[in-house]
């Protein structure tokens, strides 16, 4: 369980690293600063690079906040707040979000991180 729990992490702070070397090639100071505007735009992209990122972005998103939980549920006997199915990959992450972003309900002003959080809490949530 231990070496699962510390894979996860690794895949977190990889996907998250991942996420900031892509940003960076594309002129971007910082991964915070991107909204949901601007996620839409590289999701709905048909540039290979922009899906790239889409996809990248928000597994990254969604591995931080999945080992957030587990790491509160192992070390402080939290709830899970999230409750993925095992066989949920990026390209189902990605229309899950996609769809998020797409309701009219949606305020795209607000950080990516936080759409994603929404959608991943929407779709995966434990208590629904």
């Amino acid at each position: 369980m231990k070496n699962k729990i510390l894979n996860r992490i690794r895949i977190a702070v990889l996907s998250l690293a991942s996420v900031g070397m892509m940003l960076g090639m594309t002129s971007m100071a910082r991964a915070d600063f991107i909204n949901g505007h601007q996620l839409n735009l590289y999701c709905s992209s048909q540039n290979p690079t922009d899906d790239s990122i889409c996809i990248v972005y928000i597994t990254g998103a969604f591995d931080a906040f999945t080992t957030t939980d587990l790491i509160a549920q192992k070390t402080n006997d939290a709830a899970p707040r999230f409750c993925p199915d095992e066989n949920t990959g990026p390209e189902d992450l990605q229309k899950i979000v996609q769809s998020y972003l797409g309701r009219a309900e949606t305020n795209l002003d607000f950080a990516a991180t936080l759409l994603i959080l929404g959608a991943i809490d929407e779709a995966f949530g434990c208590d629904k």
